[in-house]
């Protein structure tokens, strides 16, 4: 199913539905036969009998307990002897039997139901104009299995069981259903009976039926076991933009086959409705709209498509671990893009979504905080995190694993877990097994952690063709720091060669000597993309002048002059900059991010840098909440050096705007904010009063007085240490006017030297303006 990112306020809802969750059931259901007339488009009603094939899980049972939501029950029979004992009391059908059962029985229990089916806003039975259609999941339920809307049942996610369809639908309509068709019968009243058979197990919300006028456009896939057949039932106006649509069908069914093993169903089966999509087994529900004579929403069908073997093949053991389904179906838009186009076309589909969930995932466009992957809370079942985020891991876990090991045991885990269920730790757990890779420290790290992984390089110290890395590990979201990390390190020489090779470590930091076959200038982290932590970077060759934007990065270069070819990479680094070595009163750094510049730069190459600042789209919002905040920029060469002012223009309001820097240099950035309302000024102290400063704060004139002897030089420097003016002394001076007028607000100190270059005395000045 694919991902409605409209969340409205459903806690309230789930809060009041969580105690219809299923309670354990004692019984497995063998075989659903579903016995449904559609026919009532005005009344938008159905009838239904249903027999449910069953066997007791223990000795002793003598009541069922089935899910069915709204529909009335008329009457309930086992075999042929009617049960008169039965209650219907909102999704809870609970049915005394008329003698207890041994687990060595068969119970087959019809029940006969009418009524107006439910529907909520996705999910639930629908008529739509002349087409009527079930969706299995609800987003406004949990659990949102629907089974229940439709037919009564054993309404959860591991009770699994064969399914026969019989449905009656009037003469100019057809009943699609999953499995393969039987039989039509035609009827005296000029109704028909579809009759569908699904001969592999599903859970209920996986079971499908759409009655409306049908056209079928049909084919036949040559899989690695079996020939398939395909069908695609559209409305009629729709039937010339199947082949356009579905163009590369078998193409995407190759790929997913020679990675996942066999089909795993008897068909393959699209199905046009006004709302979609929906991985039905082998009778996928997919929009009207999306069948368009385009290969535009071919990313959506694939999606569905994968959900065959993750999601219907193995399903998730419960709501809180849909990652399983979704994620691996997220995951499957890259994997089918890579195969059938190439690794670019998928690389630019993966940083749409990387950057999508590191600004959005949690803010109330997404799922209003972190989340781990597993045990999702009830409200975020079909969410970002699950789903984006689940997609995104997988792609890590893939690089971790390499392919060689990681298709492999993905194969494993799907066999292991055929027509059955399977949680998290099944999964890790699997893998581990057949890979022989020792998958915990990654799931903690990754999965059963909320936030992301930040990697960096924090230096390189390089002799020769021999360089020694450091790297660090952050958080997004999470304090937590995992362990067995491996990252991928790229070196680049002044030829612009490269060698990459990875690197294990613990912890917070790691560090690894590399031998390579060059003498490099530079080394970058995950320069081709295998993990998806808390980064967002991007290289360029630039040879000409000109605008040159890594837009999605909030960074922009206006290149003056190039010389040679340069290559620049930019690292958006979602998280915080490291602190100033030496704190600052008033000076507040960036709690979200920072950027990272490098690369080979040639002789003459010159640039501004410009970068982008909003409140708005939650990225400086925790940083700038009000006008009379004042942002500017610091920078550092690297991390070893502390945080320094560098010169810049702001364009723009408080709100949003561009900082510019004149001239191009390497290092780090990060906004920072000098709050004035903080920076409350105390006059100091000096030992015999040695240097007085006044007015204090001061507008513009400043008069510096002093009362030491042997005094030649004062000096003016920021906040951060940097030298704004030196004015040389005579030995007979006592007193100094200082014009402040270029001087921007805040805080400055003033320090005396004496002739012997020692400082004697300082003064904090506060420049303030009207």
């Amino acid at each position: 199913m694919i991902q409605r990112f409209i969340f409205t306020c459903i806690l309230s809802l789930f809060t009041g539905a969580v105690a219809g969750i299923a309670s354990p059931v004692n019984f497995d259901v063998l075989h659903y036969e579903i016995r449904l007339d559609v026919l009532d488009f005005s009344g938008k009603s159905i009838n239904g009998k249903t027999t449910v094939t069953l066997t007791p899980l223990g000795n002793g049972l003598n009541s069922i307990e089935l899910n069915l939501r709204k529909l009335s029950v008329d009457s309930v029979f086992i075999g042929e002897q009617a049960l008169t004992n039965f209650t219907h009391n909102g999704d809870d059908l609970h049915i005394m039997l008329n003698q207890s059962y041994a687990n060595s029985d068969t119970i087959y229990l019809s029940v006969y139901y009418s009524g107006v089916p439910y529907n909520e806003s996705w999910g639930g039975f629908h008529y739509s104009g002349q087409y009527a259609f079930n969706l299995g999941v609800g987003f406004d339920s949990y659990p949102p299995s629907l089974g229940k809307a439709w037919f009564p049942c054993s309404d959860n996610f591991f009770d699994r069981a064969l399914y026969d369809f019989h449905i009656r639908v009037s003469e100019n309509k057809k009943a699609v259903c999953g499995g393969l068709l039987q039989s039509v019968t035609n009827h005296d009243d000029g109704t028909h009976t579809f009759h569908w058979k699904m001969e592999k197990t599903i859970p209920t919300y996986l079971a499908s039926v759409a009655v409306g006028e049908y056209v079928e456009v049909s084919g036949i896939y040559n899989g690695i076991e079996d020939d398939i057949p395909i069908s695609i039932f559209v409305r009629p106006n729709d039937e010339w933009k199947v082949a356009g649509s579905f163009l590369n069908l078998k193409n995407i069914l190759a790929i997913y086959e020679n990675h996942f093993g066999p089909y795993p169903f008897e068909r393959v089966g699209y199905t046009g409705t006004a709302l979609g999509a929906m991985e039905h087994a082998g009778n996928i529900f997919y929009p009207h709209g999306s069948i368009d004579n385009s290969l535009n929403n071919e990313w959506l069908y694939a999606h569905e498509l994968s959900h065959m073997w993750f999601g219907n093949k193995v399903t998730c053991a419960g709501p809180g671990e849909m990652w399983l389904n979704e994620g691996w179906a997220v995951w499957n838009e890259l994997l089918f893009r890579e195969e059938l186009y190439d690794r670019e076309t998928a690389l630019i589909e993966q940083r749409i979504k990387h950057r999508d969930i590191l600004q959005y995932l949690h803010t109330p466009s997404g799922d209003g905080a972190y989340h781990a992957l597993s045990n999702i809370p009830p409200a975020y079942v079909y969410g970002k995190t699950v789903y984006q985020k689940g997609g995104l891991v997988i792609q890590t876990l893939r690089n971790y694993m390499g392919d060689d090991l990681f298709f492999p045991a993905v194969r494993h885990y799907l066999d292991l877990y055929a027509y059955s269920n399977a949680n998290t730790y099944d999964l890790r757990d699997a893998l581990s097994q057949h890979s022989g890779i020792d998958l915990t420290a990654f799931f903690d790290n990754w999965v059963f952690t909320p936030g992301f992984p930040h990697y960096s390089i924090d230096s390189m110290v390089v002799t020769g063709n021999e360089a020694e890395v450091f790297v660090r590990q952050k958080g997004k979201g999470r304090d937590f720091i995992g362990d067995a990390n491996l990252v991928e390190i790229t070196f680049m020489n002044h030829l612009r060669e490269t060698f990459s090779e990875t690197m294990f470590f613990d912890g917070e930091t790691g560090s690894k000597l590399f031998q390579l076959p060059f003498e490099p200038v530079i080394a970058m982290m995950d320069y081709n993309e295998k993990i998806c932590d808390a980064t967002s970077d991007q290289a360029k060759l630039i040879t000409t002048t000109g605008n040159v934007a890594f837009s999605d990065l909030f960074c922009k270069l206006v290149v003056k002059s190039v010389s040679d070819t340069a290559f620049v990479r930019v690292t958006h680094n979602w998280v915080a900059p490291d602190p100033l070595k030496e704190p600052l009163p008033g000076v507040t750094l960036s709690p979200y991010r920072y950027w990272h510049i490098d690369g080979i730069i040639p002789e003459g190459f010159d640039a501004e840098i410009q970068f982008t600042y909003m409140v708005t789209g939650f990225v400086d919002n925790t940083l700038i909440t009000r006008p009379g905040d004042s942002l500017f920029i610091l920078y550092r060469p690297s991390p070893a050096v502390d945080w320094q002012s560098v010169e810049f223009t702001r364009v723009g309001t408080w709100q949003a705007g561009i900082i510019k820097i004149p001239s191009f240099q390497k290092g780090e950035y990060t906004l920072a904010l000098k709050d004035y309302t903080t920076m409350v000024y105390e006059p100091e102290i000096q030992e015999n009063n040695k240097l007085f400063c006044f007015p204090n704060p001061g507008n513009e004139l400043i008069t510096i007085s002093w009362t030491y002897d042997n005094c030649n030089l004062i000096e003016v420097m920021d906040i951060l240490g940097k030298s704004v003016e030196k004015i040389v002394l005579n030995d007979s001076e006592r007193i100094l006017n200082l014009n402040t007028h270029y001087y921007d607000p805040g805080v400055y100190i003033v320090k005396l030297f004496s002739n012997n270059n020692q400082p004697v005395s300082t003064c904090k000045l506060l420049i303030m303006r009207d």
